[in-house]
Order: structure tokens, then C-alpha cells, then sequence
């Protein structure tokens, strides 16, 4: 079984990105993607009017993937909101789709660049090698400042732990945490699993459209990929596809 996860970056580099999903539907069984959009364009640009982000995201990837379903993580209050998406193919042994939400900033922000907003963990479970997978995507609090340690990040590592903990079976656990690797957040998710990001000596997740990637003495981590220590991994990388300002990561589970 094949998972990539990747942020979108709300489809900026839009015709990279769909090759991208063209050139990968075959042989991935799960995408698990942050920063997806399914709202009306005219009401996306007046929140984002300097960003090149599309509203139509979520549709644009789903036509570029026939045979797999996708499931949006809508947020009651604002369902226009960035939020997270998952694609799977449409043969796997699914049993359920879930997300929750794990952070919700007391004064929210979502104007231009500027997102601080409310928090989701998304998941899929499914059958393999007679127990119950789970698959989890998740995007974690930007707040404006460096990627280390805050108490909201602590209380929304604390939230998906709980989440995570409900299921019994082996787990993956990917997407844009917004962590540094050396963060007690992050050491609280990984709590268990497989750092793949540690474990392989990755350097950067981030790709040459990063605002800070030519700034060496500007960390380059954000994104990672978690697996129960049961789960027996074939490969883990971290894809060179330039098609946002985060590098995909991909990993295949035997």
C-alpha cells in the first residue's frame, strides 16, 4: 500500500499539482492532503485576495483521480474554510471516514496570507494484513511564529493523541504538523510510532518555492510521516515533485 501526503498550498502551482495527481494515481492507493479548498471562487478571493489559491481544489484533484473517492473535512461553522481532504481508491476495504476538530483559536484569522484558524484531524480505516489500518491526515496550528512549542500546540497534540488512541490496530499518522523535530508537540504524536522524517536523516520537507528555503539558518521541517513500530515499511522518501512549497512524502507499506 502506497500513502502520499502532501500540502497543496491551496493550489498555487495548480498545473504542476494536478500532473502530479495524474502522474501518481496509479500506483498511490491513498492520498492524504492539507490546504484543499471547496468553496466558491468570487467568496475565496475576498478573504484571499492577493493569493493565488482555488476554490475549487478539492473538485479539480477529484477529476484527476477517477477511481478513487475523496472525502472533505467541512468545518460546521465555516464550510468555505481551507480544511483537510483524503483520496482513496475506491476498491480498498474502507470501513469508515471520520475527522474531528482538535484546535479552535479564540480570535480566528483567515485573510490572506494570514491563517489562523481552526484545527482538524482527519481519518480513514480499512482492512490490511487482517487487522484494522488506521490512516490519519492532519495539518497542524500555524500561529504566526516559529514552528516550536506553544500551549495550544501542546493542547492540539494532546487532542489527536486521544483520537488516536480510541483505535486499536496499527496507525499512520501524516501531513503538515507545522513542528519542529525537536518539539515536545511532535514528541508527543510520535509517541510510539516511527519518526520516518528522524529515522531517515531527512533534511528538509520544504521544496525551493519556501519563502525561507535559500535562508540557512532557517529550519526547513514541517512535514512528517508516523507509523506503528508493527507496520512493516518497504520505503519511505521524501518525492523531489516541485509543486508546492512542501515537498510530498511518500511511504509503502507492505
Amino acid at each position: 500500500m502506497r500513502i502520499i501526503t502532501l500540502n497543496t498550498w491551496g493550489g498555487r502551482e495548480l498545473q504542476p499539482l494536478l500532473e502530479f495527481f495524474r502522474r501518481h494515481a496509479s500506483d498511490t492507493d491513498v492520498f492524504c492532503l492539507q490546504e484543499v479548498f471547496d468553496v466558491d471562487q468570487a467568496s475565496l478571493d475576498e478573504r484571499h485576495p492577493d493569493l493565488k489559491v482555488r476554490g475549487d481544489l478539492f473538485k479539480l484533484i477529484a477529476k484527476e483521480l477517477p477511481g478513487f473517492e475523496g472525502s472533505f473535512a467541512y468545518f460546521d461553522d465555516v464550510p468555505s474554510r481551507q480544511s483537510l481532504a483524503i483520496f482513496f481508491r475506491g476498491d480498498l476495504p474502507i470501513k469508515t471516514v471520520s475527522d474531528l476538530v482538535v484546535y479552535v483559536p479564540e480570535v480566528p484569522i483567515e485573510h490572506g496570507s494570514h491563517v489562523i484558524s481552526s484545527r482538524k484531524l482527519q481519518w480513514l480505516t480499512l482492512e490490511h494484513e487482517g487487522k484494522e489500518l488506521m490512516i490519519a491526515n492532519f495539518h497542524g496550528l500555524w500561529n504566526g511564529g516559529p514552528k516550536t512549542d506553544a500551549p495550544e500546540r501542546i493542547e492540539q497534540s494532546q487532542k489527536v493523541k486521544a483520537q488516536l488512541a480510541k483505535h486499536v490496530g496499527p496507525i499512520v499518522l501524516c501531513g503538515d504538523f507545522n513542528l519542529l523535530p525537536d518539539t515536545q508537540s511532535l514528541a508527543m504524536l510520535a509517541e510510539g510510532l516511527r519518526d520516518h522524517v528522524r529515522e531517515s536523516g531527512v533534511t528538509s520537507t520544504r521544496t525551493p518555492l519556501y519563502r525561507e528555503y535559500d535562508d540557512p539558518s532557517k529550519p526547513k521541517f514541517a512535514d512528517y510521516m508516523l507509523t506503528s513500530p508493527e507496520l512493516k515499511i518497504a520505503k519511505f522518501e521524501v518525492l523531489p515533485d516541485v509543486v508546492s512549497d512542501h515537498a510530498p512524502l511518500m511511504i509503502e507499506i507492505l
